[in-house]
């Protein structure tokens, strides 16, 4: 089975990005999709140090809900990191940072 952590990109540069987790530590990983560029602000699932693929905020905000169906009261230990990737992406999308 394979775990993979949902991230926003900081920066990009070629073959490798930085990226936060939620937890507001960058980390370097590498690109290893084909579906063009990654940018600030892109939404992506890392596996084993490698983007694997992009995400949608639309699909963030689904994984979000299922948590607090699952988890219930203590879903907000599950979700802040999620939570903090979508804040992120947007406020890098609109060029701050």
């Amino acid at each position: 089975m394979c775990w993979g952590a949902p991230a926003v990109v900081v920066e990009s540069s070629g073959p490798v990005a930085k990226v936060d987790y939620g937890d507001g530590v960058i980390r370097e990983v590498f690109v290893g999709i084909s579906e063009g560029r990654v940018e600030p602000g892109d939404l992506v699932m890392v596996h084993a140090g490698v983007i694997i693929t992009k995400l949608t905020p639309e699909g963030i905000l689904e994984q979000i809900d299922f948590i607090k169906s699952v988890v219930g009261e203590e879903a907000s230990a599950w979700t802040s990191m999620y939570e903090n990737i979508l804040r992120l992406a947007d406020e890098l999308k609109r060029g701050g940072r």
